[in-house]
């Protein structure tokens, strides 16, 4: 957890208390992939809302945080 830049993370949206309140927290930092949660992340200016699922990678010395959307059912 504390090699996380949560700071960074809430700058788009993603909050370390919502994951833990989502009951996420713990699978993504053991390196699985989340159940799909809802996002709203802002990311170059622009609003984006989506389901997705979130996953823990490293990459060098870093965990980086992939984010992998979820099509909606019957779409």
């Amino acid at each position: 957890a504390e090699d996380v830049n949560w700071d960074e993370l809430a700058a788009i949206g993603i909050l370390k208390d919502e994951l833990e309140m989502a009951g996420e927290l713990d699978t993504l930092l053991s390196g699985e992939k989340t159940n799909v949660v809802s996002l709203s992340l802002v990311l170059l200016g622009v609003d984006v809302v989506m389901d997705a699922t979130l996953q823990l990678v490293r990459k060098g010395e870093s965990p980086l945080l992939e984010i992998q959307g979820v099509t909606p059912l019957g779409k």
